[in-house]
């Protein structure tokens, strides 16, 4: 909620983002923005250098936009996945375009991997920031040393 972007940050963001992907990225809550810049810092700091790969991280939780919440309502996602996480994986498999209220907020938590995997790819962004996106939750990738690295740095902020 305390989330500060300034331009500088933002002209950082789109160094790495094609340009449709730049303007997808400032439509972006500044929670989310904020978020992925962080990630892509980590990355940066663990050596990564690689474009699509801090394209990624920038927009990796794009997904979560679409089910119009702030950092609030996400909170309660974190909290249902520590204390209900039977009800949430029951909403997980709405359709999430049709879904209202907290069951459209638990679709798209759980799918936002997906919509936003879908929207780089029309962004026109490298099929790696879109394979990177779309698996960054997938905790069952095996031996991929690049999607470990990501989710430990997304992890950790």
């Amino acid at each position: 909620m305390l989330a500060r972007v300034s331009d500088e940050d933002r002209r950082e963001a789109e160094a790495v983002l094609p340009p449709a992907a730049q303007i997808w990225f400032r439509a972006l809550p500044v929670d989310l923005q904020w978020h992925g810049l962080n990630v892509m810092r980590g990355l940066k700091a663990a050596g990564m250098d690689r474009a699509e790969v801090l394209a990624a991280a920038l927009l990796h939780d794009a997904g979560k936009v679409e089910a119009a919440s702030g950092p609030i309502q996400r909170g309660l996602i974190v909290l249902a996945r520590r204390f209900a996480p039977d009800w949430l994986a029951r909403r997980a498999r709405l359709d999430w375009r049709a879904a209202r209220g907290l069951d459209r907020l638990a679709a798209v938590a759980a799918q936002h991997p997906a919509i936003a995997a879908d929207r780089a790819a029309q962004c026109g962004c490298d099929p790696i920031t879109v394979d990177l996106i779309r698996r960054h939750q997938d905790r069952s990738a095996g031996d991929d040393p690049l999607l470990a690295l990501f989710q430990q740095v997304d992890d950790r902020h």
